[in-house]
Order: structure tokens, then sequence, then C-alpha cells
């Protein structure tokens, strides 16, 4: 059985619990194109691929070499500030306390939304969403109320 294309080049990477596969074939017309595929090592082997024939390839290669010049730039502090964040948000990165969680639950229970309990919280919208998460109020695959 022959196959519809020829594999010219195979690289491996390994990246956390997924490995990409980064392949270039070519077709039997002689044009060429790009695989990428990310397989999550989990039970399923789940596999996900994205294809790009030969003439963008470069432009990939150009936008890559962006994003490594930005990350070799890029110092490691953040670029904000705990009391940066608090004058915005005073409760910004403080613990939660019981009786936070307590009022926080009842009050999305009796519909409050994301964002009016960031803003009674002193906290970021991200912050509260993740508590709801962590409480188990909101389930990973059900949306939030924001409103």
């Amino acid at each position: 059985m022959d196959r519809e294309y020829v594999e010219v080049l195979n690289v491996k990477v390994g990246a956390g619990s997924r490995t990409l596969y980064v392949d270039l074939k070519e077709n039997p017309d002689g044009t060429r194109f790009l695989s990428i595929s990310e397989v999550r090592a989990s039970k399923t082997r789940e596999r996900s691929r994205i294809l790009i024939d030969e003439e963008h390839v470069a432009e990939l290669h150009r936008a890559l070499d962006s994003v490594l010049e930005f990350l070799s730039r890029k110092s490691r502090t953040k670029a904000y500030s705990i009391p940066e964040k608090r004058r915005e948000r005073p409760r910004a990165y403080e613990r939660w306390t019981r009786g936070e969680e307590e009022q926080l639950v009842e009050a999305y229970d009796e519909g409050c939304g994301v964002s009016e309990l960031a803003e009674r919280h002193a906290r970021a919208p991200t912050a509260v969403l993740s508590r709801l998460y962590q409480l188990g109020v909101l389930k990973h695959n059900e949306r939030p109320r924001w409103d």
C-alpha cells in the first residue's frame, strides 16, 4: 500500500506531559507541508494536529523567532508589584478567610455574578472565579455567571 505522502524529516519534542512531533512531509506531486502533532500522555493518547503548507513555513519561523526573542529579553520579574495591584484591589493576593468564603458562596448562590463579587471582596474577577472553582461551587465544565 503506497502512502499519500513521503516523510522527509521527523523531530520529536518532549513538552511535559505532552509530546510534539514536527514532521516535514512531501505529497506525490512534490509539494511539501509541515505537520505539527501534539500527543497527550493519557490513556486515550489524545492527538491534535496542524498542517502548514510549505509556502507558510518561513512565516511561522519568523513568528517563532519573534516569540523567542521576546522571551530572551523579558526579565523574570513581574510587570507589576503586589502593592501596585493592591491600590486597585486592596485584598489582592491575600488569603481568603473562612468567613469570606462563606459570604462568597452565599452571595453567588443568591444570584450575584463574578464581577459584583470581585468588587465586594476587593479582588480580581479571576481570583473570585478561581475560588468558586476551588470551593466546588462551580464545576470545571460550568460557565460562571458574570453579572
